[in-house]
């Protein structure tokens, strides 16, 4: 499989739409604590997931 830029910017978008997802939870009753660091963990998975793609997509 080539990557591309098409598809290091389409993966970004969708991260950006989940991070939104999960930003939008924080407002929600989670019901527990395991719930709010099970979603705050999952956040910063994709934080860092975007930020390695965008660098990824300013180096080709």
């Amino acid at each position: 499989m080539t990557i591309n830029r098409e598809t290091i910017t389409h993966l970004i978008n969708e991260d950006k739409k989940e991070v939104e997802r999960l930003e939008n939870r924080r407002q929600e009753d989670l019901g527990n604590s395991i719930n709010y660091i099970e979603n705050e963990l999952q956040l910063q998975h994709l934080l860092g997931r975007i930020e390695g793609l965008e660098t990824l997509l300013g180096k080709i």
